[in-house]
């Protein structure tokens, strides 16, 4: 009976042990997607040019409206001919999110 209740208490604790490897495992998952998402966001401003001062947002992916999503914010520097680009992109109804930060300069 001991021996019983003892392996019970264990596999709770190894049960519970997984679901929260698997929840871990997730969230790392995600923040990785959004930082390549982000990444490819800024090299889609670093191939347009010199960008405009404003801020953009929008789905990464048009086609799943509960996926990804982004706010662009480019700024003045204190240098003369460079901006600063912020992009911060969410997932779970906005309530995670990851940002990048670039620079670029005028050519």
């Amino acid at each position: 009976m001991v021996a019983i209740a003892i392996a019970a208490i264990a596999l709770v604790s190894f049960i519970t042990l997984v679901i929260t490897s698997m929840n871990l495992e997730e969230h790392a998952r995600k923040i990785t997607d959004a930082t390549l998402a982000a990444d490819d966001k800024l090299k889609e401003v670093e191939r347009t040019g010199f960008p405009d001062m404003g801020k953009a947002e929008g789905l990464i992916d048009e086609k799943d409206p509960d996926g990804f999503s982004y706010v662009m914010v480019v700024t003045e520097t204190p240098i003369d001919q460079v901006r600063q680009i912020d992009i911060e992109v969410f997932w779970e109804k906005k309530k995670r999110s990851v940002t990048l930060t670039t620079y670029i300069a005028k050519p």
